[in-house]
């Protein structure tokens, strides 16, 4: 066997032996040949992806080629990242491996599943080791990928209101201590010591472009009544959420875009209703899948495909999910948006991960977010009168 990673000497023989088994829905196995490649993935605290690639011999005693995907989770992180090892912790670290091993995620009706979990497994820290955890899923790469076109959103929000109405409409939402609450809370509040520093941003060459005299006035703003917000979503009907649902965390099967797989789910939990569009509307624009002059009619497909979707489900109450939705993306990517931006704009320490993450130049990168700022400001104003703030 040439296993060329040592990365994943964390699994043994019978454990390989036992995933691929699955895979091949034939089981013993014997691995022939074993090969990986490590791929491109996102900011994931502590997370590397792998896809390994092989020959088995089944109980058919001929070869037979196979592929799937195996993640690594650890308690790394980045300068702006956070990384709990409390289980009841809105950044639990091993909330991911938790997802996968429940009783319920592989189990979900649709249209919004999970890839096919092969296995998982953790180690325990050793002296100048720290714990690791894997899960080992289908690869789902041969589903569509792709830079989305508009009616997909529609589609994918649709999907989301599907997978939320549920629990909205009675059924009862899974309890485990590891689901996150308070995610969005958790999140936003790594802001709170660089507040005062949103003067000093304006005054750099390269943060000022973003962190403008206007721009940090409604920010300062939305900081100040940030409780409030908060208070508001908590008085919304609740439900289970992914929480970071975008094109690079969704693979679309079928034709008809028919079902939503959905990776990375680290930050799954309990959330107020409208909270999943969050991410399918900023982390599009922040990611860069969809241009500046499309913004608001995506925002406008993502609302209306939801409330389709939980039309669907049985619930009908519109304008709680709008509430939630606008309240959750401005706390996340306005409020929260120093924790992130000051790292990648205020010091040189990120340039290549901002290649490697958004596939552009700095200067790129902060042009893109100006724009982004520009669509959260507007959202604010909106939020304001919303409130009646």
């Amino acid at each position: 066997m040439n296993g060329n990673g040592c990365h994943l000497d964390c699994l043994d023989d019978t454990s390989w032996r036992e995933i691929v088994g699955r895979l091949l829905d034939s089981e013993p196995v014997e691995i022939l040949d074993r090969r990986s490649q490590e791929l491109l993935t996102g900011a994931g605290v502590g997370s590397r992806v792998f896809r390994v690639t092989g020959t088995a011999a089944t109980t058919a005693k001929r070869p037979v080629d196979w592929a799937l995907i195996v993640k690594l989770l650890s308690l790394e992180a980045l300068s702006f990242q956070s990384a709990g090892a409390d289980p009841s912790s809105w950044d639990y670290w091993k909330r991911e491996w938790c997802v996968y091993r429940s009783a319920w995620q592989q189990k979900l009706p649709g249209p919004l599943v999970a890839p096919r979990c092969l296995g998982t497994g953790d180690i325990a820290a050793t002296e100048g080791n720290q714990e690791l955890a894997w899960i080992a899923m289908e690869d789902i790469a041969t589903e569509t990928h792709s830079a989305w076109p508009q009616e997909h959103f529609r589609e994918v929000g649709r999907h989301l209101g599907v997978f939320n109405g549920p629990y909205l409409c009675g059924q009862p939402i899974p309890s485990e201590p590891w689901l996150s609450r308070g995610w969005l809370r958790g999140w936003t509040e790594l802001s709170e010591p660089l507040m005062s520093q949103l003067s000093v941003a304006a005054a750099h060459p390269v943060a000022g472009r973003i962190f403008t005299p206007e721009i940090n006035k409604d920010l300062s703003w939305l900081w100040d009544q940030r409780k409030k917000l908060y208070s508001t979503l908590d008085h919304l009907p609740q439900t289970l959420c992914h929480n970071d649902i975008f094109p690079r965390n969704v693979f679309l099967r079928g034709a008809t875009c028919s079902q939503s797989v959905a990776i990375d789910w680290s930050y799954c939990g309990v959330a107020p209703i409208g909270q999943e569009l969050s991410a399918l509307v900023g982390a599009t624009l922040a990611f860069r899948e969809s241009r500046p002059n499309r913004w608001d009619d995506l925002e406008r497909d993502c609302v209306s495909g939801y409330t389709d979707g939980l039309r669907e489900a049985g619930w009908s109450r519109g304008d709680e999910s709008f509430t939630g939705y606008l309240l959750s993306l401005v706390l996340r990517f306005a409020a929260a948006s120093p924790a992130v931006l000051f790292s990648l704009t205020m010091t040189t320490e990120h340039l290549g991960l901002i290649t490697r993450l958004f596939g552009c130049s700095h200067d790129e990168f902060v042009d893109h977010a100006v724009a982004v700022m520009s669509f959260l400001q507007r959202r604010i104003h909106q939020t304001k009168a919303l409130l009646g703030l």
